[in-house]
């Protein structure tokens, strides 16, 4: 544990009153609102619990405090008990949790970094919703934006994830941006309030330990405001990222078919959309399927602009948390891909109820008379086409006589003619008379071998439930 001699400073009451007029200024906090403070007994924590609390009463704020031990240091419960001995002192109640993350981490597909923040978001978030709290306090401070604006920088984040962390991205706040870690110290020691040194900051395994104790002492050679610097360029970026976020969201509203977990975009949208305005209206399709950008970066926005743009008609990609695929002019953009069910092939011995697998059923029937034809109902003349019929999925060379050519046509061929869908093609139903392909269902049936009215009983097929999409084209 650290603790400071206490000290004098007329800088002392200055940032306390700094502190209060960025509360003012950003309205995060609601007079009369219950907040969690996460508290890890760092410096930076415990000089955001100190300074809530001291604002807490003029504001009628509730506060509620929370810690999670992430077990990854022997001496992590001294951490907690430092914690609990702070919150008694200033009568905050507290919450604390203890998840073994490097045990999550092996059993998972994140490294300790990425596991433990998902770990601490998750607590924090079920902590708050039990205790009814309307926002959850982070301590953030001005060195922690500098580090984050390099370490995206590094990554290959793009002018989004280059604005850094917001001062207010519910239910999640940062009252401590305007603050450089030195100015916290010292209003600590001026105060003095004792907090815990984390031996892991100093563990240059972490990308973040070697931006913080590398990368911008370094930079600082070269301007020692650098830090201050980059907190200023985070802030801009977000105001101008705030507006085109507003533009590219009702743009988004306008153009694509938006639903749960996923959204279909016109492709024609991104060619024709300048590319900053393109690349935006990728990132709000992702937020909108996915909830969040978090591990996506520039390079996965390009690709999905460069798959909507390019030559080829059909394409996918796997991005982390979302799929995007196009199809012909559509861009897809889900949580998952879309699940494929190919037909199990069957025999039709004669009139009846058919279960097909992807759902839905396939009704045969003699009819007494023509009933007419649609999309998803042919008929034949049961004396040209004779039981048992076979019911399967496409297979290399099969080929379809459509009505109006004078020969076949590769159902391949038909099938990109049509514009079908990868989805569609797999889940074609095709429906055999022999060796003679009789119906692909829902899509097109063969020349010929119509009923007549001299001909007597129709043969009739007709799909109930899910069936193909309509084809784009004829």
């Amino acid at each position: 544990m650290f603790k400071a001699k206490v000290k004098t400073s007329p800088d002392m009451p200055t940032l306390l009153r700094r502190f209060q007029h960025h509360l003012d200024a950003t309205g995060m906090l609601s007079a009369g609102s219950c907040g969690l403070v996460a508290v890890s007994g760092g410096a930076d924590s415990v000089a955001l619990l100190h300074l809530l609390h001291k604002v807490a009463e003029g504001r009628r704020l509730k506060l509620h405090a929370a810690h999670l031990d992430h077990a990854l240091r022997p001496d992590s419960p001294a951490d907690a008990a430092h914690v609990r001995e702070l919150c008694a002192t200033l009568a905050v109640p507290l919450s604390v949790a203890r998840i073994d993350i490097a045990a999550l981490a092996r059993g998972g597909k994140g490294g300790i970094e990425e596991t433990a923040r998902e770990a601490r978001r998750t607590f924090l978030r079920e902590t708050a919703q039990t205790h009814g709290c309307a926002w959850i306090a982070l301590a953030h401070q001005r060195d922690d934006q500098a580090e984050t604006f390099l370490l995206r920088l590094l990554r290959g984040a793009g002018t989004t994830g280059l604005a850094g962390m917001r001062p207010v991205d519910p239910p999640f706040v940062r009252p401590l941006l305007p603050f450089s870690r030195t100015e916290l110290v010292e209003w600590l020691t001026g105060e003095g309030v004792a907090w815990r040194e984390d031996a892991s900051n100093q563990d240059p395994a972490f990308a973040r330990n070697r931006v913080r104790h590398e990368l911008l002492p370094l930079l600082e050679s070269y301007n020692p405001a650098v830090r201050l610097r980059l907190s200023e360029l985070c802030r801009q970026l977000a105001d101008d990222e705030d507006d085109w976020a507003q533009r590219s969201a009702a743009e988004l509203q306008r153009i694509a078919g938006l639903s749960e977990g996923e959204c279909r975009l016109p492709c024609a949208a991104l060619v024709e959309a300048s590319p900053a305005m393109a690349g935006r209206l990728v990132r709000a399709a992702l937020k909108h399927v996915r909830g969040d950008l978090r591990r996506l970066d520039a390079d996965h926005v390009n690709a999905v602009i460069a798959l909507a743009r390019g030559a080829r008609p059909q394409g996918a990609l796997s991005l982390p948390g979302a799929w995007a695929g196009r199809r012909y002019g559509l861009l897809l953009l889900r949580r998952t891909p879309p699940r494929i069910v190919a037909q199990s092939p069957f025999e039709i011995t004669g009139p009846g109820i058919y279960p097909l697998t992807g759902g839905g059923v396939l009704d045969v029937s003699l009819a007494d008379k023509s009933h007419g034809e649609g999309r998803t109902a042919v008929e034949f003349c049961p004396r040209q086409v004779t039981f048992p019929l076979q019911v399967r999925v496409s297979r290399p060379g099969d080929r379809l006589h459509p009505e109006g050519m004078a020969g076949t046509k590769k159902l391949q061929d038909l099938f990109v003619d049509l514009k079908l869908s990868v989805e569609e093609r797999t889940a074609a139903i095709l429906v055999f008379g022999g060796e003679q392909l009789l119906w692909v269902a829902g899509v097109r049936r063969c020349a010929g071998l119509r009923p007549s009215p001299a001909s007597g009983p129709v043969l009739r097929l007709e799909l109930f439930g899910p069936t193909i999409s309509q084809p784009q084209s004829a």
